[in-house]
Parts: structure tokens; sequence; C-alpha cells
């Protein structure tokens, strides 16, 4: 059981340290994923794609984070 939990504390700094970077990484402000590499130009339609791909991952990742969290606290 002790590896099991362990192993768990592992995934669960993993995925807080993902959760961070990709809350980071995020841009604000409505101008996507373009903002970060300095051109306001830069196909629009792909970078409302992709912020919005990112987004979507983050909320699984935090989701994943919420649910070992919870097992973590059972198991403890």
């Amino acid at each position: 059981m002790a590896i099991a939990v362990s192993a768990l504390k592992i995934i669960h700094i993993i995925l807080c340290v993902l959760v961070v970077m990709g809350v980071l990484f995020m841009n604000q402000k409505s101008e996507g994923l373009s903002g970060i590499m300095g051109s306001s130009s830069y196909s629009a339609r792909s970078a409302k794609g992709m912020d919005e791909g990112m987004r979507r991952s983050i909320t699984w990742v935090a989701g994943l984070l919420i649910l070992s969290a919870v097992i973590l606290d059972l198991l403890s």
C-alpha cells in the first residue's frame, strides 16, 4: 500500500506542475497564443484553436489533480 501511495504522490506532484505551467502559458488576453510569439497577425484561426485545446487540456489535468487529491486523502 505504501508503494501505491508514493506513486500517487509523485503523479499528484506532476499534475500540479502541469496545471501551473499550463495556466502560466495561457494568454489571458483575447489575442490567443499569437501574442506570445510577438506577431498579432499570426494565423488567428489556428491560434484560437490552440488556445481552446490548451484550455480543455488544462481542465482535464485539473480534474485529474482533484481526483488524485481526494484519493490521497482517503488513503491517508
